[in-house]
This record gives C-alpha cells, sequence and structure tokens, in this order.
C-alpha cells in the first residue's frame, strides 16, 4: 500500500470528515469527535494535519489501537507533505523548556513526592492535568500521601 499524501489528507479537515496524523499514520476520527473526552474542537484544529505533538503528552502510547477501530486505521503518510499546525511561541513553554534544562537528576529524587514535584514543573498543564488526576475522587491517593510516612517512623 503506497504511502498517504499529505494532501488526500488535508481533504478531510471538518467534522463531516476528520482524519489526523500520529506517529506517520492517518487514522479516521469522524465518528469519534463527539465522543472525545476533551472536545471536538482540539481534534478539529488539527484535522487534516499532523496532530502527534498535542496527541503524545496526554495519550497512552496504545490509545488508537484500543480504542479506535482497525477499520479507522487508514495506513502511513509520506510525512514530506503533510502540513503542520503552526505554532506561535509561547512564553510558558520557553519557561518549561527551561526547567527541563535545570531539573534534577533522577538519582536525586528519592521517593515519590519527588518524582511528582518535578513531574508537575516539566510537563505541559494538559499533560499534567491528565497524569495527575485520579479517576474518582483521589481519596485513595490522598489517604495514601498521609499514611506512607507514618509507616517509615
Amino acid at each position: 500500500m503506497a504511502p498517504l499524501s499529505g494532501p488526500d489528507v488535508a481533504k478531510h479537515s471538518d467534522k463531516e470528515s476528520c482524519w489526523v496524523v500520529i506517529h506517520g499514520k492517518a487514522y479516521d476520527v469522524t465518528e469519534f469527535l463527539p465522543e472525545h473526552p476533551g472536545g471536538m474542537k482540539i481534534i478539529l484544529k488539527y484535522a487534516g494535519k499532523d496532530a502527534t505533538a498535542e496527541f503524545d503528552p496526554i495519550h497512552p502510547p496504545d490509545t488508537l489501537d484500543k480504542y479506535l477501530d482497525k477499520s479507522k486505521h487508514l495506513g502511513p503518510v509520506d510525512m514530506n507533505t503533510v502540513e503542520t499546525v503552526e505554532e506561535v511561541e509561547d512564553p510558558d513553554e520557553t519557561a518549561r523548556q527551561q526547567r527541563i534544562k535545570d531539573k534534577p537528576l533522577l538519582s536525586q529524587c528519592y521517593n515519590l513526592m519527588d518524582f511528582e514535584s518535578v513531574a508537575k514543573n516539566v510537563m505541559k498543564k494538559t499533560a499534567w492535568g491528565y497524569y495527575s488526576s485520579a479517576a474518582d475522587d483521589e481519596i485513595v491517593r490522598k489517604v495514601s500521601n498521609l499514611t506512607v510516612p507514618a509507616l517509615f517512623v
């Protein structure tokens, strides 16, 4: 199967026919749009384009394989022909990149709270929101944070 071209993918850039490219592969997400937990708007921003940079920080690697029917996996795309979304320079992102450069060494993190503190400082806000949230009300997480230190006293 020959790779799809960027112009082929770009034809599918609205809610009637919405394709996105993630990791060099095209996916038809048209039917999924109304179900997306983050809303349609963010997917439509990347409709017909490469969405990898937005997708990766907040989705586990197997998300598309698990939740999108195989018939919606359209195949490889010639990435030299795909339109990218122009991102304007964001001062918050510039500051985050500096925090990444300044983060402590892995050997300097001794417990889960150390890792959490570093992650909170270096992850994008959307990614941090996803990974730091709990399934329901975070009661187990809060109780664990209170009781684990007591075990080591």
